[in-house]
């Protein structure tokens, strides 16, 4: 199951060069576990604008807090149907 998620609506003036770098890795690092995994990657930011990326075969269902924090969600590479 994907989930979709609102683009972030953050403020500009608090969102930082720092917040951006850590955004931008978080995405490098969806794109190259989405590559060689069957699950979408999502990307979800944190109160403390620090982002992390949840595999969607790691969990059952997301709870819906997580959910609402999702900002990306790469598309998984493999396909498992034929």
């Amino acid at each position: 199951m994907t989930y979709l998620a609102p683009i972030s609506t953050l403020n500009a003036e608090h969102y930082t060069a720092d917040e951006h770098a850590r955004y931008l890795e978080a995405v490098a690092n969806a794109q190259t576990r989405a590559a060689h995994s069957y699950f979408d990657q999502h990307i979800i930011r944190m109160d403390d604008a620090q982002y992390w990326v949840a595999d969607e075969g790691s969990y059952e269902t997301l709870m819906q807090d997580l959910v609402d924090r999702i900002v990306m969600t790469i598309p998984a590479g493999r396909v498992d149907e034929f």
